[in-house]
């Protein structure tokens, strides 16, 4: 078993709480007796029958240790039917109870059961293919020192229930032994194919049916014909499992991939494609995140226990309705093990059976961002969504400002996406519908927001992404907001003298593309500004032509921004003389200047990129009144770093100047200055 090295602060809780409440309860049960009254009782609503009923009893409750594995190893959905369950195994082997590594896999067993809908017939099987392999050599090493939480991944098997038979598990078992870390890719063994060879599609029922008869059992089937993401992410967990490692299949928009435990205390994704994945074996939720919490929190089964031990005790001050010591137990059990869901879902319980009063709430809020929060942004959300704000926001048009306060208090607890990335758009969503139905209310909102994420730049994208999704064609909103948050930076920036690169690339990335896209010059200027603070300018000056900038104060745009080459932070000086640069990546290649003021053109200046000259060949210098019909103005037919057309001859008054490439994909400088007189 896996000891926690600072052996639990729970034994002088326990003290305490006994000596606290002799005189209200004459005494306290203690941890061991109330473990043993809580195994009793489910026991007898088991209703067990035969003669071996008191055998099995007395060996049960004469294991603290065994007591402990079957409580406090995860939830407990069906408590008498796992003991029924438990029982039944424990017929077929009595001398388990001996043998803590066959114990443990019975007592998983008995626990992933009932969940299954799987009775004696599954699960023996189950536990003596494990008993047997483990015996005879034929597991991995880590197998012995699994906890009973890790073997119950082993006993609830994968998705595709073909895999979980006796025969397929033998054929993995068999033909499928790698290392630990090695199981990540074993999905592998099986090709990717649709289409069987008779043209059948693996989305219809017949994909696999031709082949039944050709092998023994459905891990050889899939090994052998193939499959998508679903059948190969099966294949490669239950061939984990079969050899005694833990895995669970999970699915993915659109995709299915799998994780196994790759070494003590590690879950590794395997043929993932994305964050957001809902495990098939799951505790409490479904999220990655929810999967990490649940391990973590079984980390140390000295942690399990005592966090068991207080929720326990907290039921017993419920059942003598001392409500105050149950709701101070279960802080307790909160407060020192907040990784455990199940104290945090049974305080939810006590405050609403005892029908606390709003401080109880709040002190649960309180707790909630202080303890759970900074671990788990996403589990703590859930908490405060679907129990906390309900208690604790008032309601009403005067009480916005409270609520603004509660909200905000959420959005200081956390700091980065914790145990793993979740939804925290949706977070953002529901926290602005329980502020106001009020847009300025809302934005001003996500200003202060995104103020209190600047410095660490983990959810300001989500958050400039909420927004600009909101504000629509709304300009006047947004370039509020963007007048407000830049402020917020630049004023952060020169009080604090902190780094605030990151964040405003991030609003740049987001904001520059868009705002040249609509032709909004205030919120490209005002943002692309504030970046070029962020990086060094050019130090190529080339001569000028005559007149002014025109390009400066416009905008700056090309076709797919952002791809692996091009950073859309660095567009706005590009057409400024403090320079930047772009890339392009499709055909034709395009970069398109609306000039900040709209004049009679003398030149173009063109800084490119140091290499790859000759891309520029054979494009077009175009320029445009309004930005839709287009005049060729140049031809560009050397090579070289840096170009000067002098199209003072002209006559050319124009709004946007643009170059065209259309039999080359890629374009790249580092200033596209436009000079001349301006015009009304």
């Amino acid at each position: 078993m896996k000891k926690n090295p600072q052996k639990s602060l729970y034994l002088i809780i326990f003290l305490c709480a006994v000596m606290m409440s002799a005189h209200d309860l004459h005494a306290a049960a203690g941890a061991r007796e109330l473990l043993k009254e809580h195994t009793i009782n489910v026991l007898t609503s088991a209703k067990l029958t035969g003669e071996k009923v008191a055998e099995f009893s007395d060996q049960l409750l004469a294991s603290e240790v065994w007591q402990h594995e079957l409580f406090d190893s995860g939830p407990v959905d069906r408590p008498e039917k796992s003991i029924q369950l438990l029982f039944e195994l424990w017929k077929t082997d009595p001398s388990l109870v001996t043998r803590p590594v066959d114990r443990s896999m019975a007592t998983a067993c008995a626990l992933e059961g009932p969940r299954r809908k799987w009775g004696i017939a599954e699960m023996l099987p189950r536990y003596q293919f494990f008993q047997s392999k483990w015996k005879y050599g034929l597991l991995n090493n880590m197998y012995q020192n699994l906890s009973v939480y890790e073997r119950r991944y082993l006993a609830r098997g994968v998705q595709h229930v073909g895999f979980n038979t006796i025969v397929s598990m033998e054929y993995h078992n068999q033909e499928v032994c790698l290392p630990a870390e090695l199981y990540t890719g074993a999905c592998w063994y099986a090709r990717w194919i649709l289409h069987n060879p008779f043209g059948d599609s693996i989305h219809g029922r017949h994909y696999y049916a031709p082949f039944q008869e050709s092998w023994d059992n459905y891990a050889e089937i899939v090994r052998n014909v193939g499959g998508v993401c679903g059948s190969l992410s099966n294949f490669g967990a239950a061939a984990a499992i079969a050899n005694g490692i833990p895995a669970v299949t999970m699915g993915e928009p659109g995709h299915c991939a799998y994780a196994v435990m790759t070494k003590p205390e590690h879950w590794q994704p395997a043929y993932s494609l994305s964050w957001k994945r809902g495990t098939h074996t799951s505790f409490h939720g479904s999220s990655w995140g929810w999967h990490m919490m649940n391990a973590k929190a079984r980390k140390y089964f000295d942690d399990a226990q005592a966090s068991g031990d207080l929720r326990r005790l907290a039921s017993h001050y419920l059942a003598k309705k001392n409500s105050a010591k149950a709701i101070e137990t279960i802080r307790t059990a909160c407060t020192h093990y907040p990784l455990d869901w199940e104290n945090w879902s049974q305080s939810v319980h006590i405050l609403n059976t005892t029908k606390a009063s709003a401080r109880h709430w709040q002190t649960l809020h309180q707790d909630t961002l202080k303890h759970l929060a900074p671990v788990t942004g996403e589990i703590a959300y859930h908490l405060l969504r679907s129990h906390v704000y309900p208690k604790v926001l008032p309601a009403g048009d005067d009480k916005i400002a409270q609520r603004k306060a509660i909200l905000l208090a959420y959005q200081r607890a956390v700091s980065d996406w914790g145990l793993a990335r979740w939804d925290y758009h949706g977070a953002l969503q529901h926290q602005l519908k329980q502020l106001a139905k009020d847009a300025a209310t809302q934005d001003a909102f996500m200003a202060s927001a995104f103020a209190i994420h600047a410095k660490k730049n983990v959810f300001t994208p989500d958050i400039l992404a909420a927004q600009l999704k909101r504000f629509g064609t709304d300009q006047k909103r947004l370039q509020s907001f963007i007048a407000t948050i830049g402020h917020s930076l630049a004023k952060s920036s020169q009080e604090k003298g902190e780094s605030f690169n990151g964040v405003i690339n991030s609003l740049a990335r987001s904001v520059l593309p868009d705002a040249a896209k609509r032709g909004d010059k205030a919120t490209f200027q005002y943002i692309g500004k504030l970046t070029g603070k962020t990086y060094a300018a050019s130090d190529i000056k080339p001569e000028k032509f005559p007149g002014i900038l025109l390009s400066s104060g416009g905008t700056f745009g090309i076709q797919k921004p952002g791809n692996r080459w091009d950073n859309p932070s660095r567009h706005w000086g590009v057409i400024e003389e403090h320079g930047g640069d772009f890339h392009t990546i499709t055909k034709p290649a395009t970069a398109t200047v609306q000039l900040g003021n709209y004049g009679h053109i003398s030149g173009v200046v063109i800084v490119t990129r140091n290499g790859h000259f000759a891309r520029l060949v054979n494009a077009k210098l175009q320029s445009s009144i309004d930005g839709k019909e287009w005049t060729d103005i140049h031809i560009f037919k050397k090579q070289g770093r840096i170009h000067r057309v002098d199209l003072a001859k002209q006559k050319i008054n124009a709004g946007h100047v643009r170059v065209i490439h259309e039999g080359q994909p890629s374009l790249h400088f580092h200033k596209f200055l436009v000079y001349g007189k301006k015009k009304n």
